[in-house]
């Protein structure tokens, strides 16, 4: 476990140092369309944001998946489940509640969609109608969302994975030719 909080750490790390990472702070600056953009972006940009997304995510999701892997060690199914709502979901929904207004109310004044002041906006417009029209949103977020959800709706395959129910099934489908892409083919849905 001391492995996977170290490698989350180091992620942690590299997304704060300027070269590698503050990826979204320097979205303002890429060529690309983005949320709110400055005037000028700058080219130079494209190379490493580029090769950072190939990487980000996927290591991101990989270290949640050992994650999760080691914590159904030492817990139930149900208990996995409580401690994924508990961890994620209260996260998630304050995020909704006080992160992503500010954002999206940045992104409204930068597009002339609204004028006034933050303190206008929250009670009375953050919450209408679903982006990008409207103004309730999960930005950046949905990523929280989708590791609740994949928890919650895989817990049952984890623990017949961890009982040994499934291992039999596993290895008779890696045996056959090109059985292990079973396992990749979901990706590409």
């Amino acid at each position: 476990m001391q492995f996977v909080t170290n490698l989350l750490f180091v992620t942690i790390i590299l997304s704060l140092i300027p070269m590698c990472g503050n990826y979204n702070f320097r979205m303002f600056f890429v060529p690309w369309g983005w949320h709110i953009k400055n005037n000028e972006t700058y080219e130079s940009l494209t190379g490493p944001m580029w090769f950072l997304n190939q990487w980000r995510l996927p290591l991101l999701f990989v270290i949640s998946g050992m994650g999760t892997y080691f914590s159904l060690q030492k817990r139930t199914g149900g208990q996995f489940m409580r401690e994924r709502v508990i961890r994620l979901l209260i996260p998630f929904v304050f995020g909704m509640l006080f992160i992503i207004p500010p954002q999206v109310y940045i992104e409204r004044l930068a597009n002339n969609q609204f004028s006034g002041s933050y303190l206008d906006f929250w009670p009375s417009e953050a919450f209408i109608g679903t982006y990008p029209e409207g103004n309730i949103s999960w930005h950046h977020l949905w990523f929280i969302l989708y590791l609740l959800l994949f928890s919650l709706i895989l817990t049952p395959l984890f623990i017949s994975i961890k009982k040994g129910f499934s291992k039999g099934v596993i290895k008779k489908i890696i045996s056959k030719p090109l059985g292990l892409y079973m396992f990749i083919f979901p990706l590409f849905l």
